[in-house]
């Protein structure tokens, strides 16, 4: 039983050398179970990369399915929102080319060229300077913007992104839309200019447009937000929380006075409404409660009362006490948000209506473009004057507009109205 010094030396190296073999053998057990685990991650991780011809959005259906569109989303048939999304587009750019005819005009210079009753059509419009930069029927950087939002979603995927929309914005600067021969964007207010001009504009647009309207006396509040976002009120129309988030992520990018927030939520909730047809437009009534629910709804962008009841008072006012060709105003972002009201309100006739807000004259395009979207989408595109569709580069309006359609999910392809193109 007695063991020697040595004898327990071996046994204690015995024991040891058992103890070292188990935990080599945990240890070696442990490293497959890792193994193990490194290798299902490896296959998860290879079944959620997306092909290299395909985005990660593409690959997650939440990540994108919200701006598609559902049926249980309005009233209206499919290919009554398809008339009403394509009015807003299409009556904008009216509104945008033939405004471009008495824009920057006071109200007598604009009768003294085309008389009471207005041009009669693109022909009409006078070749001074100003006008004779784009060709007749064009539209001009108003719809230009817009249709960098349209494009934006479009790349997109249905999401908002301001650096893709201030990126655009800055190359749109610089090229205009190379493919319809631009040599560079014409006609940026002094707001956006500055704005583009910022040292941050193409990493924080929202600061960039912060810094320029403090710079300013916290004083400008210019129509250039409220001209381009009309296309805001189509996406998630169903949504109207996200409609307002859209349109002030947008806005901010160059007009940071709340006052502009607060008119471009106003058309796009607007917008958003008539789409879900919640409301009957072609009624008084229904009117005056559409009304009622934008301006509560624009009304919460602003803190100060007064700006607030000069919201509603733009919102519900006649063209005569909207004063478009007030010296000095005439780029006041609520005076666009009356015109478009106004055309909501009033509009039974497009053409009309109209040449009744850009004969006001001031920034005439900017006002028509605003009132050109709202009756558009009130009255819808088949209402449109077929004359004034005859963009010079209407085949690729076209083109961006059924690729934006296809994007959320109302491709007029599929539906069984595809008239009057």
């Amino acid at each position: 039983e007695q063991v020697t010094e040595e004898g327990k030396a071996n046994v204690k190296g015995e024991k040891a050398g058992e103890e070292e073999e188990q935990v080599a053998m945990e240890a070696e057990k442990e490293e497959e179970k890792e193994e193990k685990l490194e290798k299902e991650d490896e296959m998860t991780n290879v079944e959620k990369k997306p092909r290299k011809d395909e985005s990660p959005m593409e690959t997650s259906t939440e990540a994108h399915a919200s701006h598609v569109y559902d049926k249980s989303w309005s009233k209206l048939s499919k290919d009554e929102i398809i008339d009403k999304i394509k009015g807003v587009i299409y009556g904008q750019a009216i509104g945008d080319a033939i405004g471009l005819a008495t824009e920057f005009m006071c109200k007598e210079e604009a009768i003294g060229h085309y008389g009471e009753k207005g041009p009669s059509g693109y022909k009409d419009i006078v070749q001074d300077f100003h006008r004779s930069r784009w060709d007749k029927g064009d539209w001009t950087d108003d719809t230009d913007q817009m249709l960098l939002i349209l494009q934006g979603i479009v790349k997109n995927h249905g999401e908002v992104n301001k650096l893709d929309f201030a990126e655009r914005m800055h190359n749109w600067r610089i090229h205009g839309f190379k493919e319809l021969g631009d040599y560079g964007g014409m006609g940026i207010g002094m707001t956006v200019g500055h704005t583009l001009s910022h040292r941050c504009f193409l990493t924080d647009p929202h600061t960039a447009a912060e810094e320029v309207w403090r710079h300013s006396g916290c004083y400008l509040a210019a129509n250039g937000a409220i001209m381009r976002t009309s296309v805001l009120g189509i996406l998630n129309f169903n949504n109207l929380d996200k409609v307002r988030e859209n349109t002030l992520e947008i806005c901010r990018c160059t007009h940071a006075d709340p006052r502009c927030g607060a008119s471009c939520v106003a058309v796009t909730t607007a917008i958003a409404l008539m789409l879900e047809g919640e409301c009957d437009t072609s009624s008084k009534k229904g009117i005056e409660k559409l009304t009622t629910q934008c301006i509560q709804t624009g009304s919460k962008v602003l803190d100060k009362k007064d700006q607030k009841k000069e919201l509603k008072e733009h919102v519900t006012s006649s063209l005569k006490k909207l004063k478009l060709d007030e010296k000095s105003k005439i780029g006041y972002t609520f005076k666009a948000l009356g015109a478009g009201f106004y055309g909501l309100r009033e509009g039974k006739d497009f053409r009309q209506t109209i040449l009744e807000v850009i004969m006001e004259a001031g920034d005439a395009d900017s006002n028509g473009a605003v009132c050109g979207a709202m009756m558009g989408c009130k009255l819808g595109f088949k209402a449109l004057p077929e004359d004034l569709l005859r963009f010079p580069h209407r085949g690729w309006l076209d083109k961006q507009v059924e690729t934006f359609l296809k994007t959320i999910g109302l491709s007029e392809i599929e539906s069984s109205d595809s008239t009057h193109k």
